[in-house]
């Protein structure tokens, strides 16, 4: 069971991302590309894998990474192994999992637009060999590495370097968004329309792309890569049963990734539960009621209609 400081680091973690969550993933929605999200959120594992067994190369001194401290180090191979050391314990796989996301974005974008006759095929092999690739690695690390820890989360891991790294990655990616929120709404809703006004729409799919791809990386370490799609789409989808401006399902599905993320972490800890898969339950839950609701809604409309 998580203790209560760890804890306070995945509850504020949560309250963090819920913001970006909820604005990119009305995005997300809008422009109806969650598919693509889970084949950058796969490649982002094989940079996690890239990264532990880096780091573990890096700490040994492998790679010419010896030579190259201990010159950095007037010489001194010992100095230089303990600049190995110390700049090794300061890398976090995260990081490299975000330039691997970065990097999938920007193929999954190229994919779309020369091959779309082959477009589900090809993303569908890249979501394999994403995995594939951080599996590899981590076969070559030494010593037990959980894998289950990256791919449905694990609040043990989390600190708060991962809270000031949500943090400013987040402010980042929602003032892109505000600094594009106009350019961005009309590519998602009316491609053509958006051409005809001179929008880069090959631009502003690509930063959409990108902003999905940092988002990822932000709650792996809780929910993990294989769930995380669910935590970026269904809470907007859930708010677009009620929402008909952009803004206000931006609005209401950050407020449901704020409570469903907290709700999932606290009962999570009441019941001695995976936090991840609690999160993403409660979150699913709230989309199947809301579907029920809105199904009830045109059904009782329909009734009325059919009366007058």
């Amino acid at each position: 069971m998580a203790s209560l400081g760890i804890l306070g680091n995945v509850y504020i973690l949560c309250a963090l991302a819920s913001v970006t969550f909820g604005v990119i993933g009305a995005f997300v929605v809008a422009r109806r590309i969650g598919y693509l999200t889970g084949a950058i959120a796969h490649c982002a594992f094989g940079g996690v894998g890239f990264g532990l067994w880096f780091q573990q190369a890096l700490a040994n001194g492998a790679l010419g990474t010896l030579a190259l401290a201990s010159l950095l180090c007037g010489g001194s191979s010992q100095r230089g192994a303990n600049l190995c050391a110390r700049v090794s314990e300061k890398m976090d796989p995260v990081f490299i999992a975000l330039f691997f996301s970065a990097l999938a974005a920007m193929l999954v974008d190229f994919i779309r637009r020369h091959a779309k006759e082959r477009n589900e095929t090809l993303l569908g092999a890249l979501w394999a060999i994403g995995m594939a690739v951080g599996l590899l690695f981590l076969d070559h690390v030494n010593g037990y590495v959980s894998t289950t820890a990256y791919l449905f989360g694990d609040v043990l891991l989390v600190s708060s370097r991962d809270v000031w790294f949500a943090a400013w990655l987040g402010l980042g990616v929602v003032a892109t968004v505000l600094v594009n929120f106009k350019r961005l709404e009309a590519v998602c809703f009316d491609e053509e329309y958006a051409q005809l006004r001179g929008i880069n729409v090959g631009l502003q799919n690509r930063l959409l792309l990108l902003l999905t791809a940092v988002t990822v990386v932000l709650m792996m370490r809780v929910v993990g890569l294989a769930m995380i799609v669910a935590l970026l789409t269904l809470p907007a989808a859930t708010a677009a049963h009620y929402a008909k401006k952009l803004s206000t399902m931006i609005a209401a599905s950050i407020a449901i990734c704020f409570v469903g993320s907290l709700l999932g972490v606290w009962l999570s800890y009441r019941l001695n539960y995976s936090t991840g898969p609690t999160i993403i339950l409660i979150i699913a839950l709230f989309y199947a009621l809301s579907l029920l609701l809105s199904r009830l809604r045109i059904f009782q409309q329909n009734e009325m209609n059919q009366d007058a």
